[in-house]
C-alpha cells in the first residue's frame, strides 16, 4: 500500500492536485482516474466543462499520453465511450513515469484553459492547478 500511495502522489503532485482518499486506510487504490471533467469542475467549475465537453477532443487525454509520456492508458469510463478521461494502474510503473504522467496532464489542463479563454473571452487561470 505504501508503494502505490507514493506513486499515486507523485502522479497528483505532477498535476498540481490533492490525491483523493489519502486518510482512508482501507483503499488499496491500485487504479485512479484522470477525468478531465472532474478536474475542470473543481478547478474552474461548470461552464469550463460544458466547453470542454462540447470543444476538447475526448481522445486527446489518451494519445498525449502515450506521445508524451509514454504511456498507454485505459479509456476512463470504458472502450467505446467518448470522454476525456483515462484510468491509471499505480501498480507497475516507476514512480518517475507517474510524475511524467502527471506533468502531462497539467500541460493539457493548462492548454484546455488557454483555448477555452480565448474562445470565451474568460479570464481563468491556467496554473489553477497549482493552488
Amino acid at each position: 500500500k505504501r508503494l502505490i500511495r507514493s506513486r499515486k502522489a507523485a502522479l497528483f503532485r505532477e498535476i498540481g492536485i490533492a490525491p483523493e482518499n489519502v486518510e482512508d486506510p482501507n483503499v488499496v487504490d491500485y487504479y485512479t482516474l484522470l477525468d478531465i471533467e472532474q478536474l475542470g469542475g473543481k478547478a474552474l467549475g461548470p461552464e469550463f466543462v460544458k466547453w470542454v465537453l462540447a470543444s476538447a477532443e475526448p481522445t486527446e487525454l489518451l494519445f498525449r499520453l502515450a506521445e508524451e509520456a509514454g504511456v498507454v492508458l485505459l479509456p476512463g469510463r470504458g472502450f467505446g465511450t467518448r470522454h476525456p478521461s483515462g484510468r491509471v494502474s499505480l501498480a507497475n510503473l516507476n514512480e518517475s513515469d507517474y510524475a511524467k504522467i502527471g506533468k502531462s496532464i497539467r500541460k493539457l489542463f493548462e492548454e484546455y484553459v488557454e483555448r477555452y479563454n480565448e474562445a470565451t473571452g474568460s479570464k481563468a487561470n491556467k496554473n489553477v492547478t497549482k493552488k
